[in-house]
């Protein structure tokens, strides 16, 4: 804990808590903007899962078409191009859906994690110094 006694007037002390309080400012800016983007990757997740509903089915639907003994070759030229691309397409939107957890949600709880105690500890400071400043002579 810093020592609150190296201010010695009033005055240093009430422009240490404005300084205090101008930088927990900042950090609820930034715990509000991480808040944010767990809102943006909440509704991403929720896009790359509807996406990855609809290119599994597609896939299904294109792969049950091909096994049809009585398709037309220009049916199965479309139906086997169709499969590939969304068979690609299902690939890319897993990579990404597994991409999406991992290295990045546990540096974002680390940061978040950051943060709350960087705010916990500007908060006792400022405590500190308004008991300080009340202590000193007028």
């Amino acid at each position: 804990m810093s020592d609150v006694n190296l201010l010695k007037t009033r005055s240093q002390c009430v422009a240490a808590k404005s300084a205090l309080l101008a930088e927990v400012d900042g950090y609820q800016n930034r715990d509000q903007n991480l808040d944010y983007q767990d809102r943006v990757a909440d509704r991403s997740e929720t896009s790359v899962a509807a996406r990855l509903a609809t290119a599994t089915s597609q896939l299904a639907y294109a792969t049950q078409e091909l096994a049809r003994p009585d398709l037309s070759d220009a049916d199965r030229k479309r139906y086997k191009a169709q499969e590939m691309t969304t068979r690609h397409l299902k690939e890319r939107l897993e990579n990404r859906a597994e991409e999406e957890g991992g290295t990045n949600a546990f540096l974002a709880d680390v940061d978040a994690d950051q943060v709350d105690a960087q705010v916990a500890v500007l908060t006792t400071a400022i405590a500190a110094v308004q008991a300080h400043h009340d202590g000193l002579p007028a």
